[in-house]
């Protein structure tokens, strides 16, 4: 009968155990740097969202804070009709019709005003459309006089008779109200329009309607 000597576990050298405890820091190290990247990416991602948030809010109270100086200068006119031929323009009217921001992105507001038109004429099925009128540009810094702050955004207002003047004159005022439209342009594509319906009664200038261009 034979004897048969007892088994023992496997033993492990030094080497195996140095070696596997690399491979394990090797994976470790891999898996941390592909977690801090997609980290960056994460918080970069997140950055860039409330910046761009950032710059619409600025720009739609500069849209909107140039239509209330409009319309505060529309209160002032007693006749609407210079405004409306294009022979009136505000006095916040200075600034250049082609501009350069600061991401080095170019405005050029006489396209702007031809693409409004555009839009307008496809609209309109009556196909008589008033005429779009650049009435006050420039930028927002010196509207408020906070030239300091530096000139980020650039801001334009158009006038145009409202589409249910019953008479065929586009630039002949007979309802007594105008539309208004402020849009501001900022860096990185930045764009906010606000559009108001504005109308005078008994020698009184109000907003009828009031929204945000999309």
């Amino acid at each position: 009968m034979s004897h048969r000597e007892p088994t023992t576990p496997l033993e492990v050298s030094g080497g195996d155990r140095r070696g596997s405890a690399l491979l394990v820091t090797m994976l470790t190290a891999v898996l941390l740097s592909g977690l801090a990247g997609a980290l960056v990416v994460v918080l970069s991602t997140e950055e860039a969202v409330e910046a761009n948030h950032r710059r619409g809010v600025v720009a739609l109270y500069a849209a909107d804070g140039l239509l209330t100086d409009v319309v505060a200068e529309l209160a002032a006119v007693p006749d609407w009709q210079a405004v409306l031929n294009g022979l009136r323009r505000s006095t916040f009217s200075t600034g250049p019709l082609l501009v350069s921001l600061a991401d080095g992105s170019v405005i050029n507001l006489r396209q702007e005003t031809l693409d409004l038109q555009r839009v307008l004429e496809r609209a309109d099925e009556a196909g008589v459309s008033p005429q779009w009128r650049l009435y006050a540009w420039g930028w927002f810094a010196d509207l408020v006089h906070e030239t300091d702050r530096g000139r980020l955004v650039y801001v334009a207002a158009w006038i145009r008779d409202d589409l249910v003047d019953p008479d065929a004159d586009s630039g002949q005022d007979a309802t007594g109200r105008v539309v208004v439209r402020a849009t501001a342009f900022g860096p990185f594509r930045t764009r906010r329009a606000v559009e108001a319906a504005v109308g005078r009664e008994s020698g009184a200038v109000s907003v009828i309607a009031w929204g945000l261009v999309r």
